[in-house]
């Protein structure tokens, strides 16, 4: 048999395969009341796997490629970035649609018909976005009506706001709503961030057009002998020691009245401030590619952590309850990763405190590792600075230890390379209580490729338009998508290929909904130039998922708290809106039941009110109302009782301090690893005089005094 006949064979094969599978379920639910809540049962297949498997479009309907020529990602390589996909039940017909972003098309609507077929109807719905660059997409309520209306970003603009019109059609209020913008917007989320109940709005931005990759005109002008930048980029190019690094643009966050109506807010004015408490300068220019809210510190209000690109750091923003934030504390992050792309929360060892990935670029293959691009911070801090947070090219898994601080553990974990990721999904994939990770990467030119590069270097001088035609030079990167099984001991195990998922197709934005209604998170990933992925989640575990509906205008429940007792574990999650990789999810959640048959369901939602259902079957889906939740008061982390130690600080009594004189080490020898004058005081107990009494002795560094005490009692 020829390749051909194989290939066809296999295929047919395949769809038979897949069609055998589709009829575990795919209709609406069989909604039954009750206190506070309703309740149907979930269809479970009777036998499955853990894992997933990939539907091709002839079975499902979805043919959609999100498409990017090389003529047009060489004027701007800020294409390259990709783009995303929104699911949610728009028609509330009790399926979960799809919506897809093209950068070089129009964008697409796929009804779900149930049995994993999906009818377009981009037209009839009109949100085809024909004159965007679509980027990342939401579908979210933002006027309080039932509806879920959708956001549209766009490389450049116009991002776009669709409103539902409750009749399977949606009408342009971009400019109505105040979203009119013509920046490089890529990813959303929303969240209710002051407490009014309204759901407002963070647009990360990471610039219209790439400057220095695509040859942007640049106006360079000296001023006491120093380069300046003036003109267009003035703001968007750094010159550091002469050499050019390029800035994004300013992130936004709108406040919603409540009626889709968004107001942005000043990064001057005082609603956000620094780490020592004082009101920003200017607006941070920093190359934004995904922004989640997430309550990071535990007290109920929706914090912001932003993934930036490059040598612009990320951002995290916690909230004090009414729409002012400060930055998170020098000290509680020590590191970061540099190239952030995307990022997601979960306690990844069920000790009640939420944990975060952040992905960067590494590749989990040596023979990658050794062509790729080693990059150094323009503006490096040197090793012993207390308040730096170093950036490091990598994927960062950064550990709550309950104080609010983190340790970073992603070499231990097993999980700091992950090839050029960009986004990334905490999901309990087997169903055993522990969250998993999903990654989408892939890059459609590697532009990191340093044997590229050397064959380009030969070429001798090059114009800005022989320079820009140089990117199909570059391979591209076409690496499996991977999934790691969390092991519960702080380390996870690479699963993509045992579980399926691992295309090769260039993936970037990924959202997760539960498409067949059989109670289990599918996933779909938007790949640049290759078809959409659509899995099907296989895992025949128990299972509990959980639905919100929350009062207007917040009717989904966003910023609510989940958890779930007598499961496995204790297991908890949080309703979010937008917050992927440019994408969005499907806000329902959902949760291991092991072999429990009695389960119970706690929801302190946004507004501090408190729902609990209990006796809670396994494979049923709970939908819980907010409007029957009780009141209770809003208690945050707190002060916890100070508890009685062995030991009291006493250090005031001694008077002393150590006294250092400044020294540069690394100006005398630079190969050094680290400071080694600067190693701090020796200290020792030892009875001197010898009264049967330990002194207490402090060695002085050049230039102090050391330091005898005698102990008197």
């Amino acid at each position: 048999m020829g390749f051909e006949q194989r290939s066809i064979w296999t295929a047919l094969l395949a769809v038979g395969t897949v069609t055998g599978v589709l009829a575990a379920g795919g209709g609406s639910l069989a909604w039954q009341k009750g206190d506070g809540f309703r309740v149907a049962p979930l269809r479970i297949p009777a036998s499955g796997k853990t894992g997933f498997t990939l539907l091709p479009s002839g079975v499902t309907g979805v043919n959609f490629t999100n498409t990017l020529p090389d003529e047009r990602a060489m004027t701007n390589a800020n294409l390259m970035n990709g783009s995303g996909v929104a699911l949610g039940d728009y028609d509330r017909d009790g399926l979960c649609d799809v919506y897809l972003c093209n950068l070089n098309g129009t964008n697409a609507l796929y009804k779900n018909l149930g049995n994993w077929k999906f009818q377009d109807v981009t037209e009839e719905a009109g949100v085809a976005c024909p004159n965007q660059t679509s980027t990342g997409a939401v579908f979210a309520d933002i006027n309080g009506d039932g509806y879920l209306d959708l956001l549209v970003t766009s490389m450049g603009g116009p991002n776009a706001c669709f409103l539902n019109d409750g009749h399977s059609h949606f009408t342009n209020a971009t400019a109505a709503a105040g979203l009119v913008s013509q920046l490089g917007s890529t990813s959303m989320a929303l969240a209710d961030v002051d407490g009014n109940g309204t759901l407002d709005l963070y647009v990360a931005n990471y610039g219209a057009t790439s400057i220095l990759r695509s040859g942007g005109a640049l106006n360079v002008s000296y001023l006491n002998g120093q380069p300046v930048v003036r003109g267009r980029y003035a703001k968007r190019i750094r010159i550091i020691d002469g050499t050019m690094f390029e800035l994004g643009e300013p992130d936004v966050l709108y406040l919603n009245n409540g009626k889709g109506k968004f107001a942005p807010v000043s990064w001057t004015d005082g609603t956000f401030l620094d780490e020592d408490g004082k009101p920003l300068a200017q607006a941070p220019w920093d190359q934004g590619l995904s922004v989640l809210f997430r309550d990071i510190n535990g007290d109920g209000f929706p914090d912001i952590y932003v993934c930036n690109d490059a040598f612009t750091p990320d951002r995290c923003w916690i909230n004090d309850g009414r729409g002012h934030f400060h930055a998170l504390n020098r000290r509680a992050l020590r590191s970061s990763s540099y190239f952030s792309m995307g990022a997601d929360f979960a306690d990844i060892d069920r000790d009640g405190y939420d944990d975060f990935l952040v992905t960067d670029m590494l590749s989990r293959q040596h023979r990658f590792v050794l062509t790729q691009k080693g990059t150094m911070h323009p503006q490096p801090r040197l090793p012993g600075d207390i308040d730096s947070r170093f950036q490091i090219r990598r994927n960062t898994l950064l550990l709550n230890r309950g104080d609010g601080t983190y340790a970073e553990i992603a070499n231990f974990a097993g999980v700091a390379g992950s090839e050029w990721t960009w986004g990334c999904v905490f999901l309990d994939v087997d169903l055993d209580g522990w969250e998993d990770i999903l990654i989408s990467n892939g890059f459609a030119h590697n532009v990191d490729d340093m044997d590229a590069k050397e064959r380009i270097k030969h070429m001798g001088k090059l114009s800005v338009d022989e320079s820009r035609k140089t990117l199909p030079l570059f391979p591209r990167l076409a690496t499996p998508n991977i999934a790691f099984r969390n092991q519960h001991d702080l380390t996870f195990r690479e699963t993509g290929g045992e579980w399926g998922f691992d295309s090769v197709e260039v993936s970037n934005g990924m959202a997760l909904a539960d498409l067949d209604n059989d109670g289990d998170l599918d996933v779909v990933v938007n790949c640049l130039n290759g078809p959409v992925l659509i899995y099907r989640n296989e895992t025949a575990a128990p299972r509990l998922a959980v639905r919100l509906r929350g009062k207007s205008p917040n009717t989904q429940g966003i910023g609510a708290k989940i958890k779930v007792y007598g499961g496995p574990v204790t297991q908890s999650q949080e309703a979010i809106c937008g917050g992927r990789y440019m994408s969005g999810d499907d806000p329902m959640r959902v949760f291991a039941a092991g072999s429990s048959s009695n389960l119970t369901i706690e929801v302190i939602w946004r507004s501090g009110a408190r729902s609990v259902v209990r006796n809670c079957s396994p494979n049923h889906a709970y939908e819980i109302d907010e409007s029957a939740a009780s009141d209770i008061a809003r208690s945050g982390p707190g002060k916890e009782a100070e508890k009685p130690t062995l030991f009291q600080d006493a250090s005031e009594l001694l008077r002393h301090t150590h006294h250092e004189e400044q020294f540069d080490d690394f100006a005398r020898q630079p190969l050094l690893p680290n400071r080694l004058s600067q190693l701090g005081p020796g200290v020792a107990w030892y009875d001197v005089d010898g009264d049967g009494r330990e002194d207490l002795i402090i060695a002085s560094g050049k230039g102090g005094n050391p330091l005898r005490t005698r102990l008197l009692c």
